[in-house]
């Protein structure tokens, strides 16, 4: 039997499969490969009929381009000694969405007769620049920020002692291209603004003198970074091509041989990640849909073989590999921050293919289900995001302008979104004085205009319920979950996804939020970059997080095999009980199963059971980012208006430590590395510390109650809540209430 298993984080999963279904039609086959020269037979079977499609010496993903009968499948891979997989059974029910691309001389076909073709159309624009009056308005104003601002500058990062200036070329690349260049731009494309259009082509031709080695490569090993590599990627091609009426034929050719360079750049970084298989890489994600809008731009002027490959690499993979971190219930495993950016860095390709050829890649369930966690965990009005990196990030914030998106609903919450969505997209965007970074999903296009409009005729005309106080859901592909009662929030990560990337060591995390304030909570931040030292040895490491670190060791960073499993969900009217299964985050055979049981009006229990062959010590962790008090085995967090009182009901007698911000150690980041750089994270953290001598069996209970309920309210003490673990359950009674969650399998009795 040929076992399909996944050797590294960022490796596809076997799909489709009963652990992740198939959404579209037809589906996209992706399993894990062995080797970069593995080959593989394909079968695919319908099992009423027998047909079978056979496809050999192929390897992951196998894309069909007709769609699939409704009906009953199974498929099957076998490699060169012979071995096959199992079957792997799945239904074409006709509720997934038709997801068959266009081919490259399709698109390529629709341009034929113009000489504008990318997002906006000639005949679209006084439409668009009607709709688009508000947003014109910023528009103009960033533009001014833009002509205020110096010429861009080649990055000096790769010199001798200025090192640590790479942080500041992030941010000043973001700022020339992103921001400058392409604000002007789009005034020159919407409003025929010539002044504008002078200034851009400065700017463009500033840009086409830069060597695409050094700090500007996007090729591997890209010592000195590939953020302005990407940023060039994004936009020079939109900009050549806007920009094309203002340049004299030497100018474009001058561009153009820029234009080259990074495409054939974006290629051979592909290849190098072995992308299709190891979609994983976080950065190199992005690179299929700028191809794919290089493809476009540059095929009436280079080889069309060449623009040819390049659109159906971009189409393939947009249709067999991504959203790798985001599936079909719209959730995202690198978390909100990240998710914030990497849901828009493909619109201006899936915009300019919509425009060309009708087909929309934003009908696949992620890109329609986005708005759901974007609501749930993106646009939440509180003080931190969690989980994962830049979690501490605000779109208002300094760290990183723009990059926590300034309206992460654009685009999505007009085309699939309540009248509630489209209100607080507006709001948003109103919000906003000057664009950073996310620029080119601003000013719709014509599908967006009549899509917003029909999208409000629609929502209109239908009766919305009132959700109430509560919410409870959670993404298991992603392994971000919510429970909310009234203003008091628990968010908990359980994922299939290991512990690297943009991922922390925190398989089991929590978060309690009351009114915004984050009463438990991940801690850390970047430092002064991703892979700074606070970031290694604190921000990703278990003992920055809400999870206990067993023998001295936390979980396993950088292995796919550090997942954690939702074992059950069960809700009450007032009372959710969350079960979740840590144990494979963690190395040695512990068995690590954590219950999560938030109480309405009231807070949160958490059950630790943690057990082994042999003895082991527990550091037990708790950090908070509200005020936080020791009085001595018990803590007082004040959020706003109201006092928590946590404590560990299962060891009353011991004391814990408590220690306030960070203490850096030898070796750290530089004075001058902080000057450069402008944190959102907060230093006012506190980190609560039980350690637990050694045993074989630990259970650990903790309470965190609102001050009301834990002093009884204006009842006699006797009514403060009482937690008690029996031998097969654990009990919690409070004010008239009471819940037994049984130890094996989760159950509530009233």
């Amino acid at each position: 039997m040929l076992l399909l298993s996944r050797d590294h984080d960022f490796q596809v999963f076997l799909s489709p499969s009963e652990a992740l279904p198939h959404c579209t039609n037809p589906p996209a086959f992706h399993w894990p490969i062995l080797s970069a020269e593995s080959r593989y037979t394909f079968e695919l079977l319908k099992r009423d009929t027998g047909e079978c499609l056979c496809r050999e010496q192929v390897r992951s993903p196998v894309l069909c381009d007709t769609l699939l009968a409704l009906g009953e499948y199974q498929w099957r891979v076998t490699d060169d000694m012979g071995d096959s997989s199992e079957w792997l059974p799945f239904t074409i029910s006709g509720d997934e969405p038709d997801y068959l691309p266009p081919v490259p001389a399709q698109l390529f076909a629709a341009c034929e007769a113009r000489d504008q073709w990318m997002l906006y159309l000639d005949e679209d624009i006084a439409e668009v620049r009607e709709h688009a009056q508000e947003d014109l308005a910023r528009m103009k104003a960033t533009a001014q920020v833009a002509l205020n601002n110096s010429l861009p500058a080649y990055p000096d990062h790769y010199r001798d002692g200025r090192e640590s200036y790479k942080r500041l070329a992030i941010h000043q690349i973001r700022e020339w291209v992103d921001r400058d260049l392409m604000s002007l731009c789009l005034l020159y494309r919407i409003e025929d603004d010539q002044a504008a259009g002078e200034a851009a082509v400065e700017r463009l031709l500033k840009l086409a003198e830069w060597s695409t080695d050094g700090p500007a490569t996007l090729v591997r090993p890209c010592q000195w970074g590939d953020e302005v590599g990407l940023s060039l990627a994004r936009n020079v091609f939109l900009a050549y091509h806007w920009l094309r009426p203002l340049l004299a034929e030497g100018e474009r050719a001058f561009v153009r041989s820029l234009l080259i360079r990074v495409a054939e750049q974006m290629v051979l970084r592909l290849q190098q990640d072995d992308f299709a298989q190891y979609p994983g890489h976080s950065h190199t994600s992005r690179l299929p849909a700028y191809l794919g809008v290089a493809a476009l731009v540059l095929h009436k002027e280079h080889d069309r073989a060449k623009c040819t490959q390049w659109m159906q690499q971009a189409l393939d993979l947009y249709q067999g590999v991504l959203p790798f971190y985001g599936s079909a219930d719209g959730g995202w495993a690198e978390g909100a921050f990240y998710s914030s950016s990497y849901t828009k860095w493909f619109h201006p390709f899936f915009l300019a293919v919509e425009r060309l050829s009708g087909f929309s890649f934003y009908q696949h369930p992620f890109y329609k289900n986005y708005l759901k966690y974007c609501r749930d965990f993106v646009v939440a009005d509180n003080d931190l995001h969690p989980f994962g990196d830049g979690f501490w990030c605000r779109p208002e914030g300094k760290e990183w302008p723009g990059f926590f998106a300034q309206n992460p609903l654009r685009i999505y919450a007009q085309r699939f979104g309540s009248v509630a969505d489209i209100e607080h997209c507006r709001l948003l965007e109103d919000r906003i004085e000057i664009y950073s970074l996310h620029l080119l999903d601003v000013i719709p296009t014509l599908d967006q205009v009549r899509l917003t409009h029909e999208r409000i005729e629609q929502q209109t005309r239908t009766e919305h319920q009132d959700p109430g106080d509560s919410r409870h859901a959670f993404y298991p592909h992603a392994g971000h979950g919510l429970e909310r009662f009234g203003r008091v929030e628990l968010r908990y990560r359980c994922s299939p996804f290991g512990n690297s990337s943009h991922r922390h060591a925190d398989q089991g995390n929590i978060s309690l939020i009351d009114n915004g304030h984050s009463l438990l909570c991940p801690t850390g931040s970047y430092g002064y970059a991703f892979g700074s030292q606070h970031h290694r040895e604190w921000t990703r490491t278990s003992r920055a997080h809400n999870v206990p670190l067993i023998a001295g060791e936390g979980q396993l960073l950088d292995d796919p095999v550090a997942t954690a499993q939702l074992l059950s969900r069960d809700q009450r009217e007032n009372a959710m009980v969350v079960r979740l299964d840590m144990s494979a985050a963690y190395a040695g055979g512990i068995r690590v199963i954590r219950t999560l049981v938030l109480l309405r009006d009231a807070g949160l229990v958490i059950h630790d059971e943690l057990s082994a062959e042999q003895p082991f010590a527990v550091e037990w962790n708790l950090h908070s980012a509200v005020a936080c008090a020791q009085q001595q085995t018990t803590f007082t967090l004040s959020a706003g208006q109201r006092d928590y009182r946590l404590r560990l009901n299962s060891h009353p007698g011991l004391t814990p430590t408590l220690q306030h911000g960070y203490v850096q150690s030898g070796g750290g980041e530089s004075n001058e590395e902080h000057d450069i750089i402008d944190s959102d994270a907060r230093q006012d953290v506190s980190h609560m510390t039980w350690r637990l001598a050694a045993r074989t069996r630990h259970h650990v209970i903790a309470s965190c109650f609102s001050q009301d309920v834990s002093q009884g309210g204006d009842q006699s003490e006797n009514q403060a809540p009482r937690i008690r673990l029996g031998d097969q359950t654990l009990s919690i009674h409070w004010a008239d209430e009471s819940l037994m969650v049984r130890r094996s399998d989760v159950s509530l009795v009233s």
